[in-house]
Order: C-alpha cells, then sequence, then structure tokens
C-alpha cells in the first residue's frame, strides 16, 4: 500500500509566510481602492444634491429655503432637540425621524445621499455611543432666505466656485502651528463660514475671500487620506492633510480643503 506524503512543519510555515507576505502588500491596496470607491459614492451623493437645487430654484422663482432645513423641516428639529436636547447627525436615527425637509420631496426615494460612507466611519470613531446618522452634509448658509443673504440662485455670480451642498469638518481642527481653523464642529446642515444674526448683502460684501481661518465652521478632510490619519487628527485635534467634496452652483463636484472655506461660501464676489 502506497503511503501518502504529507507537508513538512518548514513547507508549512513557508506558505504561511508567503501568505502573510501578499497580505501585507495587498490590504493596503484594498484598502485604498475601498476609500476611492467611498469617495466615488460620496460625489455621486453631492450631484444629487446639485440636481435638487435645479429642481426646487425653478419651482420657487429661483428662490432657496433657509440652509438649515434642506433636509429636516424645523417643526421636525425643535421637537426631536426638545426630546434629545440638542440636534445633532444621529438623533433622526435615535427617533427614528424620517426627512422633511424642502429638498426631500426632490429627492423621492434617493435619500440615501444624506449620508456619506466615510463620514459615517469617522463619525462613529468620535462618538461610538451614538446610532445611525441622519445627514452628513451641510449647505451655503449665505445662500440663504432666511437672512436674506443670497435668497435667489440667480444672485450667485460665480457658479462654479460657489459651494451649494458640501463636508463640514467634525472636529475642532488646529493648524501645525496651533492656530485655530473652526470654530465650531458639524452638528446641523449649515456650514456658516462666518455667522451672525445680523447678516445681509451688505454684510457678507464685506468679506475678502482670501481671508484665513479662523472660520465658524470649515470644509473637513475626509477623502484622499488613509483612515487611520483621519482618526488621529481627529483625536489630536490637528489635520491630516485630505479633502471634502462639495458641489457648487453650476452643478459641478469640486474637492476642497478647510482653507477653501471662506473662497467658496462668498457667493457674490
Amino acid at each position: 500500500m502506497r503511503k501518502l506524503k504529507g507537508f513538512t512543519l518548514i513547507e508549512l510555515l513557508v506558505v504561511i509566510a508567503i501568505i502573510a507576505l501578499l497580505m501585507a502588500i495587498l490590504m493596503p491596496a484594498l484598502q485604498r481602492s475601498r476609500m476611492q470607491a467611498r469617495n466615488i459614492l460620496c460625489k455621486s451623493n453631492l450631484k444629487s444634491y446639485g440636481l435638487v437645487m435645479r429642481l426646487y430654484t425653478a419651482d420657487w422663482d429661483d428662490g432657496l429655503p433657509e440652509s438649515y432645513v434642506g433636509i429636516y423641516s424645523w417643526k421636525t428639529i425643535d421637537e426631536a432637540t426638545s426630546l434629545a436636547g440638542g440636534w445633532n447627525p444621529s438623533v433622526p436615527g435615535e427617533y427614528n425621524l424620517k426627512p422633511d425637509g424642502a429638498y426631500i420631496p426632490y429627492l423621492h426615494d434617493n435619500v440615501k445621499s444624506n449620508i456619506c460612507p466615510i463620514f459615517q466611519n469617522v463619525y462613529r470613531e468620535k462618538w461610538p455611543e451614538r446610532g445611525k446618522l441622519g445627514f452628513t452634509y451641510s449647505f451655503n448658509w449665505w445662500l440663504n432666505a432666511d437672512k436674506p443673504i443670497i435668497p435667489k440662485i440667480t444672485m450667485v455670480k460665480h457658479a462654479s466656485r460657489t459651494f451649494f451642498a458640501g463636508e463640514e469638518c467634525i472636529w475642532q481642527m488646529n493648524d501645525e502651528n496651533g492656530n485655530r481653523i473652526n470654530g465650531a464642529i458639524f452638528n446641523d446642515n449649515s456650514l456658516c463660514t462666518f455667522w451672525s444674526g445680523d447678516a445681509s448683502l451688505k454684510w457678507v460684501q464685506s468679506f475678502n475671500p482670501d481671508d484665513p481661518p479662523p472660520y465658524t465652521d470649515a470644509f473637513g478632510e475626509y477623502h484622499r487620506v488613509g483612515i487611520r490619519k483621519i482618526h488621529s487628527a481627529m483625536r489630536n485635534g490637528g489635520e491630516c492633510g485630505g479633502v471634502s467634496n462639495t458641489v457648487c452652483v453650476d452643478g459641478h463636484v469640486e474637492e476642497v480643503t478647510p482653507y477653501d472655506t471662506l473662497r467658496y461660501a462668498i457667493a457674490i464676489k
């Protein structure tokens, strides 16, 4: 009877070592591919918002709603805030709130466009005790019918470099010299580059688009960089060298940095 020959211990160790080496080589590439796929999905979400803006303004004589209520109405926000003691991206999920804001009728069944997959990962790292998210994007506060600042989309002179919706930073960020970049973190659907209760069109005209930080709110850094660097920057309150996505008034999606916040917010210069 022929005796079968098995692998020796050395041969098994060699095979295991080769597999481990291949994993070490392939894992970073797989991680990059995953991040790139999520980035593409995020851009697709924002592209949808660009289309929604066109449909909404066509129905409302080029008018815009308040930036805060694009996804959830004031009624829903106020009721949820009284229950939760505050408003943040996870409150809608915790209280099973359905989006009912100004832009929702135009999104139809595509409400998943409210969520950036990379942002979701970062948010859970910062607040693991919180539930699923109800929104991850902010609208340009200066395109706002409330004040009024820029109540009609036709007042925007540079549509290709004025953001409509984008990704706000979720941590208080300092530059390498310890200087503050943003004063507040993402908690609602309005990205306020500089906030004022007395905001007006004349007030907006007083700003220089190249003014440096600090800003009230700022774009985040969620793309074109590894997730570990993002988590490290968030824990340390620093920068990670990434970019965020934003859709401009003309409908194209742009990659921006925190230092682009004011430049892309001013809509009439």
